[in-house]
């Protein structure tokens, strides 16, 4: 079972299999359990280089745990502007990223499972999700990123939030949650 799951999330990514995009549900980066307000929310730049906030930025206490809003493969771990930061791309292409991070020993290629303590925070936490938009040319098919509000995929499910956050691994030990995987 574990290994064709497995297959079926290699075959997502590659892009092989049908994907349901509609169904994503995210484990929010901070549980109920900590406090953390939104500082800077999502604001939606007019163009690809204008001014703008492609996620939401959260004010924390530093060493707050950060965790997985998705299960996923490590894209990306490094800095830029001298802030750390760690992707996530998931089974259905999405990329969650965390920027601002204190610690981690996530590596490039390590795979996460929704709900699992990825990191720490500084004093701030940025959140960002990334879909892909892809068109054909030509037989060719083309892709590109595009930052989407973080906010819409945490709305949908507020009360599952609450309770899969509190047992996600930050007060319980447990590394994972029962979340839908199509993210």
């Amino acid at each position: 079972m574990l290994v064709s799951s497995f297959v079926a999330g290699v075959l997502i990514l590659a892009g092989l299999a049908p994907q349901n995009l509609s169904a994503c549900k995210l484990v929010a980066p901070i549980g109920a359990a900590y406090n953390a307000t939104i500082s800077d929310p999502f604001r939606q730049p007019r163009c690809d280089r204008c001014a703008g906030n492609r996620g939401i930025d959260y004010a924390t206490q530093p060493g707050t745990p950060i965790v997985a809003g998705a299960s996923g493969i490590v894209s990306y771990f490094g800095v830029v502007a001298n802030k750390k930061y760690l992707v996530i791309r998931t089974a259905a292409g999405r990329r969650l990223t965390y920027g601002s991070i204190s610690t981690s020993d996530l590596r490039i290629g390590d795979f996460v499972v929704a709900g699992q303590i990825i990191a720490t925070t500084t004093t701030t936490l940025y959140f960002g999700v990334r879909e892909s938009r892809g068109g054909n040319s030509a037989g060719a098919i083309a892709t590109s990123d595009i930052y989407v509000d973080p906010a819409k995929y945490l709305a949908q499910n507020t009360d599952d939030l609450r309770h899969a956050v509190l047992i996600s691994g930050i007060d319980s030990g447990s590394k994972s949650v029962d979340l839908d995987s199509s993210c």
